[in-house]
């Protein structure tokens, strides 16, 4: 039987068209033209973008050693803030403005001229241009967080922000305008309406940036090699590739937790509008991360089976590396897959990044960087015309595509290819350039020393946040003695302090009847407990 379905029709512009000039458009009201739940979920998304970066400090501070903690989440906000006002100055221009393929115009360098009127956004829903430049903001700033990760024993952080200046207008804006913008060069494959499928970036956040900071991460052997001729020492490269304990795994739990939350942001605003496809795209983006997370933990537990200590233990750092794998993988798809499809790149994106986890080492990727988001971009790209269907695209009411199928194919590959070669070949030439006006102001000024010298530079909390918020609190039983040996600046008496005993479990009769208890020891793996539980 067929049901019926009752809608009370709201004012809008669906089925009629208004031709209106500029003048007029400025004379009348703008919220005449514009639906308040598109402007509203825009709003949102871009403020889950921005949640996501604080999420991956937290994530890289986690990984990171304890004297370096504080620095990679500084790091992360403060490219954060650079690029916000980068974007303010040139970025947005650059990108979205102008009628060149690769390079924008100087239509709205400062946000000069009036971006109440529409984003021109063809058929579709139509958002003020000053929302749009809000929301592709935000990810140029998280594109550039991603990046901070692999400054860690790399460079001096102030070497960081100027090259990240210098990277996002000559190489992320210019491949955001080739994917993002309706007259970008990726667009034109074969025709508008069968360009690359790429929805939230694939190529230009993930790929690119990963690029990015592989190169970054190379370029210190690189510059003592042919600036220096030197080669690094042994104990240069086992002093990069170290992999530290995890200083704090709740702090990688608490930044997956964010950037998943905010990938409903980052995935769904991309609709540009409150409608049907932003919702296919946001279950898409959760199936993904589940799956991920599931699959992440699994390889971890078939690769640890028979470690004498954490073997048939789960690990907490395997399924949050499983579950941003999967969100990367369903980045450039969630706007074109059917929602049943999205665990697949979930397990297929975890499964590939979890096989590639011992390559950073190669190129000294501290934080696997490259594995995550360049493995993750590419299984992304690959899988989306396979499961690509152009109904779910028409879910936002007026986007058409035609999927070619092997030729398609082609397309994707094409699009991240170029993009990995623009930002590694882009990258590499800012890196060589800084280095050059290093020397020559070592040459000019000889008493200048680069901070980084000649090799890798560990960056260490000391050496950048003021002494006093280095300060930490004990740990103690009595939180009002650890206050005030906090105050006076002692540490706390000795009878106040918590020694942890390890339960061996061996006389216990609950588990003889089969009751398991749930005590951190027994399930997640040793190494990622900062201290042994008691049940």
């Amino acid at each position: 039987m067929t049901r019926i379905f009752e809608f009370d029709l709201i004012t809008a512009f669906n089925h009629t068209s208004l031709n209106i000039s500029q003048d007029d458009f400025n004379s009348r009201n703008p919220n005449e033209f514009y639906q308040a739940g598109d402007l509203a979920w825009m709003m949102m998304s871009s403020a889950l973008i921005l949640l996501m970066i604080p999420g991956a400090g937290l994530f890289y501070s986690g990984l990171a050693e304890k004297s370096s903690a504080l620095s990679m989440m500084w790091l992360s906000v403060m490219a954060t803030s650079v690029i916000g006002v980068q974007w303010f100055l040139l970025g947005y221009s650059i990108a979205f403005t102008g009628d060149n393929t690769i390079w924008g115009s100087s239509a709205s360098v400062a946000f000069h001229t009036d971006l109440s009127v529409p984003w021109e956004n063809g058929n579709g829903t139509k958002i003020p241009q000053l929302l749009h430049a809000l929301f592709q903001g935000m990810f140029a700033c998280f594109t550039a967080a991603i990046v901070s990760g692999a400054v860690i024993r790399k460079e001096h952080p102030g070497h960081f922000l100027i090259f990240i200046i210098a990277w996002t207008t000559l190489v992320y804006d210019p491949i955001a305008r080739s994917t993002w913008n309706p007259i970008g060069w990726s667009n034109y494959w074969k025709g508008k309406t069968s360009g690359v499928f790429d929805f939230a970036g694939g190529t230009v956040v993930h790929i690119v940036s990963a690029t990015t900071a592989a190169v970054y991460s190379v370029f210190p052997s690189l510059r003592r090699r042919f600036f220096y001729k030197k080669r690094f020492q042994q104990a240069d490269i086992d002093l990069v590739n170290a992999r530290p304990r995890p200083n704090n795994v709740v702090n990688i739990v608490l930044g997956t937790a964010l950037l998943w939350i905010g990938w409903f942001g980052f995935n769904g605003g991309s609709a540009l509008g409150a409608n049907l496809r932003a919702v296919s795209a946001c279950v898409s983006t959760h199936l993904a991360a589940c799956a991920g997370g599931v699959m992440g933990s699994l390889m971890e537990l078939v690769s640890i089976w028979r470690d004498p200590v954490d073997g048939r233990k789960f690990s907490i750092i395997g399924f949050c590396n499983g579950a941003v794998a999967g969100l990367v993988a369903i980045t450039p798809a969630s706007g074109y897959v059917p929602y049943w499809s999205a665990p697949i790149f979930g397990i297929i994106g975890s499964l590939f990044c979890a096989l590639c986890q011992d390559m950073g080492t190669a190129y000294y990727d501290t934080n696997d960087i490259f594995v995550i988001h360049a493995v993750g971009g590419w299984v992304g790209m690959l899988l989306t015309p396979a499961f690509a269907r152009s109904y779910v695209a028409a879910y936002d009411g007026y986007t058409v595509i035609v999927n070619h199928g092997w030729e398609q194919l082609g397309i994707q590959v094409s699009d991240a290819a170029v993009g990995m070669i623009w930002s590694g070949f882009g990258s590499l030439l800012i890196l060589i350039l800084m280095e050059v006006v290093t020397i020559l102001i070592r040459k000019i000024s000889p008493g200048f020393q680069r901070p980084s010298g000649e090799g890798f530079h560990l960056i260490l909390d000391r050496d950048i946040i003021i002494a006093e918020e280095l300060e930490e609190l004990p740990d103690c039983a009595d939180s009002a003695v650890a206050e005030g040996a906090r105050e006076a600046n002692t540490a706390p008496p000795v009878d106040h302090i918590v020694v942890p005993e390890l339960h061996d479990g061996a006389d216990d009769d609950d588990e003889d009847e089969g009751v398991g208890m749930g005590c951190d020891e027994n399930n997640i793996a040793l190494r990622q407990i900062d201290s042994v539980s008691t049940c």
